[in-house]
């Protein structure tokens, strides 16, 4: 596949370079149905996650990856509206998240979530662009290990 979409579009994109985007459906497709019940909403893995332990320990790696990504000098940056928010994505208790005004581990766990899931509908709707893919590497190899973790606690 990679051979085809490379000599269609004329590009030069490499299988290692694209593997934790490629892993990225099958992780959100099991976390989707152990987790949700094939029914995502923001509020149905709120309630999820209100009955599960986290720990400092298992979450903060992520969040501060995220934290750095989308955050410079405690202020929002430009990358964060990439994320493309809907109306109903709660993207202000995300940026509150960021900036350190909510501090409790489950309010940084369902921010984590929330950002993992616009990764997943800017990549499914086409969003995000094919020709650049290999740059989000480390976006869906975070991704990919922290649903790994949620996942696990289910």
């Amino acid at each position: 596949m990679i051979e085809w979409i490379n000599n269609k579009f004329g590009l030069n994109l490499v299988e290692d370079e694209i593997k934790n985007v490629r892993d990225f459906s099958l992780t959100w497709n099991i976390f989707d149905n152990l987790v949700c019940q094939s029914e995502f909403s923001i509020r149905r893995i709120e309630v999820e996650y209100s009955i599960i332990d986290f720990t400092n320990e298992e979450i903060q790696p992520y969040f501060e990856y995220f934290r750095n990504r989308y955050v410079a000098e405690n202020v929002i940056n430009e990358r964060f509206n990439y994320l493309r928010f809907r109306s109903n994505d709660r993207e202000e208790f995300v940026r509150d998240v960021l900036l350190g005004n909510i501090l409790d581990i489950k309010s940084k766990v369902l921010a984590i979530t929330i950002i993992i899931y616009r990764f997943r509908n800017n990549l499914f709707h086409g969003l995000k662009d094919f020709r650049f893919i290999n740059q989000q590497e480390k976006n869906f190899d975070n991704a990919n290990n922290y649903l790994r973790i949620i996942i696990n606690k289910f």
